[in-house]
C-alpha cells in the first residue's frame, strides 16, 4: 500500500518519494490518519478500505474547488490514489498553531469573500458530497426552499428513521422548513458545508480549514453552523457582517439552518443530540401553529 503512496507522490513531486517516517496520528470517526515523510516534504494521508476512493476523490474536488477560489485558505490536494485493498487521500501536512481572535477576525473577511463570489444561478453541486461520514446528495434546484427542506433536512431524517430515531412525521417537518423559507431568495454561495471550530486550524498566521461538506447554497447555513457549538470569536462575525452583511432575517432562520447539522450529529452520535435535535424540532413546529 505504501508503494502506492510513494508513486502517486512521485508523479506529484517530479521525484521519486522514499518513506523514512511513517506516524499513525488517529483513527477517525470514519478514516484512519496518517503523517509521513521522506525527510524533505511531510505529507498528511488519509487510508481506508478501497470502497472509499469515490469519498476522498469528492473532498479531493471540493478542496481544489475552494482553492480556486483564492479566498479560504485550504490544505494542498498531492493525490488520490489506491491500491489493492485500500484507498487514499495525500494533503498538505498542517503545522497547525493556536487559534487566536485577530486571525479569526482575517477569516471572517476571507469567508465573506468566498460567500461573494456567486458563479452559480441553482442551489446544488456537480457532484454529490459527504457531510462527515454521511452521503449528502446535491441535486441541483431552482428554488432554495425546495433543496434544502428535501436533500437537507428530508434526507437527514430519513437516516436517522431507518436508524430507529424517530423525531416526527417526516413530510410535515420538510413542509415546515419550506414554508420558514419560501419568501427567502438568497443568492447560490459556494459554501463550506462543515464550518465549525472543529475543521478549522491555524497554519503560518493564517486560519485554514479542511473537510468540506460543499455545494451551491445559502451563505447563511456556514455561518449558523459556526454559531452552534463554540461560536467563533465576535471579530469573525463583525468583519464577515463589513465585508459582505447579512441579509434580514437571518436570526429568524438560524435555527432552520442549525437543525440540519443537530439532525446529522444525532443519527451519527446519539446520544444528548437527539435531546438537542428533538427540543429544537418541538420548537420550530410550533412555530408553525
Amino acid at each position: 500500500m505504501w508503494k502506492s503512496v510513494s508513486q502517486v507522490l512521485a508523479d506529484q513531486f517530479g521525484a521519486y518519494y522514499n518513506i523514512k517516517d511513517k506516524e499513525k496520528i488517529h483513527s477517525g470517526e470514519v478514516h484512519e490518519a496518517w503523517l509521513i515523510n521522506d525527510g524533505i516534504q511531510p505529507v498528511f494521508v488519509k487510508l481506508d478500505e478501497k470502497s472509499y476512493r469515490s469519498m476522498f476523490r469528492a473532498e479531493a474536488d471540493q478542496l481544489q474547488l475552494l482553492a480556486r477560489t483564492n479566498t479560504i485558505p485550504v490544505p494542498q490536494v498531492y493525490g488520490v490514489g489506491c491500491s489493492q485493498n485500500h484507498s487514499f487521500l495525500l494533503l498538505e501536512a498542517l503545522p497547525l498553531e493556536p487559534i487566536t481572535a485577530e486571525t479569526m477576525g482575517e477569516f471572517g473577511v476571507k469567508l465573506a469573500q468566498l460567500h461573494a463570489q456567486h458563479g452559480s444561478e441553482k442551489f446544488g453541486l456537480d457532484f454529490d458530497t459527504w457531510l462527515g461520514p454521511v452521503y449528502q446528495p446535491n441535486e441541483w434546484k431552482l428554488n432554495w426552499a425546495t433543496f434544502f427542506a428535501e436533500q437537507r433536512i428530508g434526507w437527514q431524517l430519513q437516516i436517522c428513521k431507518e436508524k430507529g430515531i424517530e423525531l416526527g412525521d417526516i413530510q410535515s417537518i420538510i413542509d415546515m422548513a419550506a414554508g420558514k423559507l419560501v419568501k427567502h431568495k438568497p443568492k447560490p454561495s459556494l459554501l463550506h458545508g462543515n464550518l465549525w471550530i472543529e475543521n478549522c486550524g491555524l497554519v503560518k498566521g493564517k486560519v485554514t480549514t479542511y473537510d468540506p461538506a460543499c455545494y451551491w447554497g445559502d451563505r447563511e447555513c456556514d455561518l449558523a453552523f459556526t454559531e452552534l457549538f463554540e461560536p467563533f470569536p465576535q471579530e469573525f462575525y463583525d468583519n464577515y457582517n463589513r465585508t459582505y452583511p447579512l441579509d434580514k432575517g437571518y436570526q429568524q432562520r438560524k435555527p432552520l439552518y442549525q437543525l440540519y447539522y443537530l439532525i446529522n450529529f444525532s443519527h451519527r452520535f446519539k446520544g444528548h443530540y437527539i435531546t438537542l435535535t428533538q427540543k429544537l424540532l418541538n420548537y420550530l413546529m410550533s412555530e408553525e401553529e
